[in-house]
C-alpha cells in the first residue's frame, strides 16, 4: 500500500476527475506523457525506475480509464499541467 500513497487513486469517470488526477500528479512531481508506459520511465542521472511495479500498474489502469472516458481530452489536460510545470503560459489569442 505504501506505493499507492505516492500516486493518485484511480480516477472516476466525471470530467473533473481527469483534471484532478493530473493536478495531483503535477503537485507530486510525477507528471509523465500519457503515451509513455510508466514502467519505462526512469530517473535521469540514476537510470532507476521512477515508479514501482505496483505504481506502474495503477498508473496504466488510470490512463486507460481516462482515455476510455475522455478520449483525446486527456492530452489537453496533461499538456496544461506540463506547461504549468515548466512555467509556460500559452497565448491562445493567436489561435
Amino acid at each position: 500500500m505504501k506505493d499507492q500513497r505516492r500516486i493518485p487513486e484511480i480516477p472516476g469517470k466525471p470530467s473533473h476527475a481527469l483534471d484532478r488526477w493530473f493536478r495531483q500528479l503535477y503537485v507530486a512531481g510525477l507528471l509523465f506523457n500519457p503515451d509513455d508506459r510508466p514502467e519505462d520511465i526512469v530517473v535521469i542521472g540514476t537510470g532507476e525506475s521512477l515508479f514501482t511495479e505496483r505504481e506502474s500498474l495503477v498508473l496504466t489502469e488510470s490512463i486507460d480509464r481516462l482515455f476510455e472516458c475522455h478520449g483525446e481530452k486527456v492530452y489537453d489536460v496533461a499538456l496544461k499541467y506540463f506547461y504549468k510545470a515548466v512555467g509556460i503560459t500559452p497565448d491562445y489569442s493567436i489561435a
